[in-house]
């Protein structure tokens, strides 16, 4: 089980990750990739994660991250953070993370249904991710796709795609309802498109 728990860290983002949806309906004129600022990048069950300035996540980093800003900036700090807080909540933890960072429905609760099943004991540090940045597939004002860049300690890169809704005016992570296996990609490079956090790492 320990390994198993290993292996789910190193794709800490990909376990939570769906299909795309939702689209760009073009109401409003927002930038795709315009950067969050970044105040900080805190460590999330050995994964570094940022917190923005004003796009969120607000409170305390023990807690469910949420208070996220209605944008697109907003929408991918929550892809980011909720993702890696839910993959690598501890065996007590998860249920109160789960309901604070998950929309309900069947997705959220396959995964419970799933996580109860795992015993998990942590990340190892050799094999944890860094988030190099993002990039924004859809956007609307009640859902995005966002597809998260990592790297892996072999400086390998992958892209994890994960879809976020706006639901009682915060973002919430939107399930996969189905056992169909996360959307994880391997790239060759980082996208010409990138929003890069790296950058304000400190």
């Amino acid at each position: 089980m320990m390994r198993r728990g290993a292996r789910a860290a190193v794709v800490a983002v990909a376990l939570v990750a769906t299909s795309c949806g939702g689209s760009d309906t073009g109401e409003s004129p927002v930038s795709l990739t315009d950067p969050p600022q970044i105040t900080r990048w805190v460590t999330v069950g050995g994964i570094e994660v940022p917190i923005g300035t004003t796009d969120g996540p607000r409170g305390g980093e023990w807690e469910p991250f949420a208070g996220f800003s209605h944008t697109p900036q907003g929408a991918a700090l929550a892809a980011i953070t909720q993702s890696v807080q839910l993959a690598t909540a501890s065996d007590r933890t998860w249920p109160t993370i789960l309901a604070g960072v998950a929309a309900p429905g069947e997705g959220r609760d396959l995964y419970a249904a799933h996580r109860a099943l795992v015993e998990f004991s942590g990340t190892d540090p050799e094999m944890v991710p860094t988030i190099v940045g993002y990039t924004i597939g859809d956007y609307s004002d009640t859902a995005a796709t966002v597809d998260v860049v990592q790297r892996f300690s072999d400086d390998s890169l992958a892209s994890a795609t994960t879809q976020v809704v706006w639901i009682d005016g915060d973002w919430r992570l939107n399930l996969p309802s189905d056992d169909t296996a996360a959307t994880i990609t391997a790239l060759d490079g980082v996208p010409s498109e990138l929003v890069d956090l790296e950058e304000t790492r400190k």
